[in-house]
């Protein structure tokens, strides 16, 4: 198994890079175990990435990419972290991932999970993946947060989170 670290390309082709939060907005109901919606717009910026190639080399299934990303504000100040893993689901190089992120925001913490198709043009990726849990002011969340991969160096992050 061979790894190298990559400079802080954002997700190398599979993740985010750069959360930005933007407005956030809640629609808000006052009746008894309604469910509330928050969205926040964000975009991430990585850090660091390392990509670990697996055997056999001319094949890129199981290949695995992990890094991490600050996340910054509006106003340019950081409000937390990003961190994922991709793993590779396709033999062909760069055409499939499955990603598990967490997603480091005010008041505690989001999982998310699902499969994004990479794109040799337009975007890297643009998915939508499954809230699978939170921490702190996210505890028992759901939702999906939509990652649209433009550059390995930005993407637009939407968090529709219901709680």
């Amino acid at each position: 198994m061979r790894s190298r670290i990559l400079p802080a390309l954002g997700v190398a082709g599979v993740l985010t890079a750069g959360l930005f939060l933007g407005s956030a907005s809640a629609d808000a109901s006052s009746t008894p175990g309604t469910r509330h919606t928050t969205t926040i717009e964000a975009v991430e910026k990585g850090t660091a990435i390392n990509l670990v190639d697996v055997a056999p080399a001319d094949s890129a299934l199981g290949d695995q990419l992990i890094g991490t990303g600050d996340l910054i504000g509006r106003d340019g100040r950081k409000l937390g972290t990003s961190s994922f893993i991709g793993v590779s689901t396709d033999a062909k190089p760069r055409t499939a991932e499955l990603l598990t992120f967490v997603y480091e925001l005010p008041g505690g913490k989001i999982t998310t999970t699902g499969t994004a198709r990479l794109s040799a043009t337009g975007p890297v990726f643009d998915e939508s993946f499954a809230v699978t849990g939170g921490t702190g002011a996210y505890k028992n969340a759901s939702g999906e947060v939509r990652v649209r991969q433009e550059t390995m160096e930005q993407a637009k992050v939407t968090f529709k989170i219901q709680r």
